[in-house]
């Protein structure tokens, strides 16, 4: 306690320093924003809460004491990083838990028993350990390694959504007369074959995708959403445009990007459907083949492992919306890595001056015993940073000014 008191004393904030930490509270706002939604799947209302909650909370401290006002931003800067690694793990149990359903829904309906308990267990006890070791190796390497390196691989990983849009990002649209064999992309309004009943209010459709999602409330009495089945079903239909129209062979398709036909909430469950309407204008990436006596079809490619519909104006506002969440993402990404290197700079600070050392890459348990116990664990962390901690800094320059001195004559 007295050492956080004789740090306290020693702040010093003027004002220039003051409009320095609500602008850079701003940019933390950033981050507590997508860990809020992202993370937490909490839809804040109004999204700007925290741009102009951070920099007022600093203000009205320095109202008080100026010295609380910086105790506060450094303590807004930390809870990025409490906010994120709890969210790290809400996540990671949501979407295993997700996964899980998921995978059994897949095996139950090609024919295989359901996934054991145990291999369950194994799995989420080798997600926690991972989770453990990356937090070992202190906080720089666990910002750049959950922050940087695990959301770029995430975003490696394929999905029938993200091959859509990146083949619909490369492939010409076709016309149907002139459409070549193989993965193809088409445009034109469906037409109907064989209507069907939509599940919620019993509409004439082509097909619908519809969803059940579990309802959580927290204390604040703001509800949380977690997918619990989707089905999508759908009949063959014609897709028609100025050249011609060719037959949809619709096993397997997905519909991205729908407008809500219908959603409300019932038993702790939310209910939503999205149609696939007559007349409506769609955009469809698969395969063009030819069924029967010559007959053309529209169909799943499976070498790509895609086949998607989409309406047309979503796809624009996509493509719209694209190159801003793309400089957004490098945006964040810069502030990261710049905050993850600062974390990896030792920074002192003596007397008048501040002294930057080089940037510390050495990894925790370089010089640590062998692991015999959960006990010699722990030592191993307390000893590594003790010893980072009592190394001499080496190699430290001055940010005053330097004193030049004339050699005697």
């Amino acid at each position: 306690m007295s050492e956080f008191s004789e740090f306290y004393k020693t702040l010093e904030v003027d004002s220039g320093l003051l409009i320095m930490l609500m602008v850079m509270s701003i940019f933390v706002a950033i981050f507590h924003t997508v860990i809020i939604m992202g993370l937490y799947e909490i839809n804040l209302k109004p999204k700007w809460l925290f741009f102009v909650l951070n920099p007022l909370l600093i203000y009205l401290c320095s109202l008080y004491d100026s010295r609380l006002a910086a105790l506060i931003a450094i303590a807004l800067f930390l809870s990025v990083f409490l906010l994120g690694i709890i969210g790290m793990i809400v996540s990671a149990v949501r979407s295993g838990f997700q996964n899980s359903k998921e995978e059994n829904e897949r095996r139950l309906r090609s024919g295989k028993p359901a996934l054991p308990l145990w291999k369950k267990i194994l799995i989420t006890l080798s997600g926690l350990l991972f989770f453990g070791v990356v937090l070992s190796l202190g906080v720089p390497y666990f910002i750049i390694i959950v922050f940087i390196i695990l959301p770029f691989l995430s975003s490696l990983k394929s999905n029938n959504k993200k091959r859509f849009y990146r083949f619909q990002r490369t492939l010409p649209t076709a016309t149907i007369r002139s459409v070549a064999m193989g993965l193809a992309e088409i445009s034109g309004k469906s037409k109907t074959i064989e209507t069907m009943i939509s599940r919620i209010g019993s509409k004439q459709c082509l097909g619908y995708l519809y969803t059940i999602e579990n309802i959580s409330t927290d204390k604040d009495g703001d509800n949380s959403y977690s997918l619990e089945s989707s089905e999508t079903v759908c009949k063959p239909f014609y897709v028609q445009d100025s050249t011609g129209q060719m037959k949809v062979l619709s096993n397997d398709i997905e519909f991205i990007d729908f407008e809500i036909d219908e959603r409300y909430e019932a038993s702790k469950k939310r209910y939503t459907q999205y149609l696939l309407k007559e007349n409506m204008d769609v955009l469809l990436i698969g395969k063009a083949s030819i069924q029967g006596i010559n007959e053309p079809v529209f169909e799943r490619e499976e070498i790509k492992n895609v086949f998607g519909i989409s309406p047309v104006e979503s796809v624009e506002n996509y493509n719209t919306m694209r190159p801003i969440l793309q400089s957004a993402g490098y945006f964040i990404y810069f502030w990261v890595i710049l905050i993850a290197l600062i974390l990896l700079t030792p920074v002192t600070l003596n007397n008048d001056s501040i002294k930057f050392g080089k940037i510390n890459f050495d990894l925790p348990f370089k010089n640590s015993k062998p692991v015999k116990s959960v006990d010699d664990f722990y030592d191993n962390i307390y000893d590594s940073y003790e010893q980072r901690n009592t190394e001499p800094v080496e190699n430290m320059y001055e940010a005053d000014s330097l004193e030049v001195t004339q050699p005697s004559e």
